[in-house]
């Protein structure tokens, strides 16, 4: 995992600052953090306070006694440390003079820079990156330089993605910038503001608009000016925000990852509804870019890669079409000739990941045709895609992924059966079986939500160490449900293609090692029975997630059986992640652990 996603937030508003900047910075949790502070103008200078762990403690800190804030220009950042331990000292706000900024982003050449300051009587009190912007800005300020064009030459001696918020002493506007990361301006009828998250604007802006690269906004309570890299000031665009979802309140389950867990069926039937008109999958594509295509390539990183892997059966099955799959940060590294006929398929649940985001841009520089799957409105790879395909699973609060995977499969299943539609390769019959299994996906989901998986649960967190084995989508299965119980519960978990196990991880294999086999009762079956009966020989704890037939002839080999729901080539996929799902979720808490943000992770990574 790359460097985590910070938030930040700038607020100039006609009454107090600081109780809309906390509000912010719980909106911005589900991005996970591990310090977080808020600074004010007050009577004209800067008061910052900081703190390590969660808002609430902020929000304690600046409220009560000599702590208390006041102001109605203020910015406020929460931080996942990168350079830098998590410490007070190295969360921002940073200070330094008449200059406060909130940052996000890496400074790439901050060591050459840091050296050259440090050289010219400059003193530093953090070991973060951060700190080298406040200094050449502040630097520029004292040599004469105009707020705007302090900024503006400060930030082009900066290497790296960033996205910045500046305050000055004495200034009651906040100047922000950002290149290759996303920064958002809201307008209000009793503040403006600016932030890394759009959905953190919208219960104070109605209207938005998202910062180019290199351009400056300079925000007042009365207007927000935006200037381009000549500094001229633009007319903008500005884009009417919807009010604050209800999906921001987990009522009234006890942590928002079981609400979007169970929100599931409703996300599918709504993502593959769009997709289908009179009967038939149709897609506002160009058909003729599809009919001949030889091959397609699928990029994606974490969650996204493993929806990439299972779409990869579907479409070489059902489609026809030869899949090359990337994972993103390895993407640039496998020096494969690209070229303008080569057709890309990006897949983040934010469209702000930067592994991925870095992979369709390189894959653009070669005027190959690139099409983005996300989630999150008005995204990066949305933007600069030459087909953008949405799912609509709205927010996902839960830092591990779990609508939006579904809804992801959902979209690609719909999307092979578009291409083999289009690529004449498939009968009219299958066709119409397909299609009425598609129908039936939202269903079967519903069923899966049904799953009895205390048992195993109880069974499970007294080890640390699990294998997840299965074939064909379910080796993807594999993969996704190993990847949540590790993020969850912390116990190593690893997933392995069935046959596989043979070839090396039967090693581990003891009565000390529970082994999860996705065993649905279709033409795997009798190879992953195999597989079982050599686990259970070697005296492993065998955990069998299977349907109806399955369990029939799984049980003598099992510790224990989840037995799901009778699925199609579609919906097993899904309905056997649902139930991993709800293990990952029913351990994590029983272990006492957060599940709705997991140590170290971020919702969205968007530095590399």
């Amino acid at each position: 995992m790359g460097v985590l996603m910070c938030g930040v937030l700038g607020v100039v508003s006609s009454c107090q600052a600081v109780p809309l900047l906390l509000c912010g910075l719980r909106q911005l949790e589900y991005r996970g953090y591990d310090s977080c502070g808020i600074a004010v103008l007050d009577r004209g200078g800067i008061q910052v306070r900081r703190s390590c762990g969660k808002v609430a403690r902020l929000s304690e800190l600046v409220s009560s006694g000599e702590g208390t804030l006041r102001g109605n220009v203020g910015i406020a950042h929460t931080r996942w440390a990168t350079h830098g331990v998590p410490k007070i000292e190295n969360a921002h706000p940073i200070c330094v003079g008449k200059v406060a900024v909130v940052h996000n982003g890496i400074v790439e050449n901050y060591p050459s820079i840091r050296e050259r300051l440090e050289a010219n009587g400059s003193r530093f009190c953090t070991d973060t990156d951060t700190e080298v912007i406040p200094h050449l800005v502040g630097s520029l300020l004292q040599a004469g330089l105009p707020p705007r064009y302090a900024v503006r030459k400060a930030l082009e001696e900066i290497e790296g993605s960033f996205a910045v918020i500046f305050m000055l002493a004495g200034h009651s506007s906040l100047l922000a910038t950002c290149r290759m990361l996303p920064l958002v301006v809201g307008c209000g009828t009793d503040a403006n503001l600016v932030s890394s998250d759009e959905y953190v604007l919208s219960k104070y802006a109605q209207r938005i608009c998202y910062l180019q690269d290199n351009h400056i906004a300079e925000i007042s309570l009365n207007d927000v000016k935006i200037y381009n890299e000549s500094d001229e000031a633009l007319d903008y665009e500005t884009i009417l925000i919807s009010a604050p979802s209800t999906s921001t309140d987990k009522a009234p389950y006890e942590h928002f990852m079981l609400k979007e867990i169970h929100e599931q069926p409703k996300v599918i039937r709504d993502t593959i509804d769009q997709f289908i008109s009179y009967g038939s999958v149709e897609f506002a594509c160009n058909a003729d870019l599809f009919k001949s295509l030889t091959h397609l390539t699928i990029v994606g990183s974490g969650s996204s890669y493993m929806a990439g892997l299972i779409a990869k059966y579907w479409l070489e099955s059902i489609a026809n079409i030869r899949v090359l799959l990337s994972i993103a940060s390895e993407f640039r590294y496998h020096r494969m000739q690209i070229s303008e006929n080569d057709v890309f398929l990006f897949i983040s649940q934010s469209g702000e990941t930067a592994d991925t985001l870095a992979a369709l841009r390189h894959a653009r520089r070669q005027h190959s045709t690139v099409i983005s799957l996300t989630n999150v409105p008005r995204n990066s790879m949305e933007s600069i895609s030459d087909i953008a395909l949405k799912i609509l699973a709205g927010p996902e609060v839960g830092v591990a992924s779990t609508k939006t995977f579904s809804a992801q499969l959902a979209v690609l299943a719909c999307f092979s059966l578009w291409l083999a539609k289009v690529r004449c390769v498939i009968a009219q019959s299958t066709y119409e079986q397909l299609l009425e299994a598609l129908q039936c996906v939202a269903q079967h989901a519903s069923e899966a939500l049904g799953t009895s998986i205390e048992s195993v649960a109880n069974l499970i967190l007294h080890y640390n160490r699990v294998i997840i084995m299965g074939r064909g989508t379910c080796y993807g299965v594999a993969l996704e449900a190993a990847l949540k119980i590790r993020e969850l519960s912390y116990i190593h978990t690893i997933g392995i293609a069935s046959g596989e196990l043979k070839h090396g991880s039967i090693a581990l294999v003891d009565e000390s090692l529970p082994v999860i086999a996705i065993a649905p009762y279709n033409e795997t079956f009798t190879k992953n029975l195999v597989s079982i009966q050599e686990v259970s020989a070697r005296k492993g704890i065998v955990v069998a997630f299977t349907d109806r037939k399955g369990a029939q002839k799984l049980k003598h080999l099992c510790r224990a059986v989840v037995e799901l729901p009778e699925t199609n080539a579609f919906s097993l996929p899904i309905v056997y992640t649902i139930a991993a799902q709800l293990l990952a979720y029913s351990i994590a808490v029983k272990k006492g652990l957060d599940a709705d943000q997991p140590r170290n992770l971020a919702k969205s990574v968007t530095v590399e």
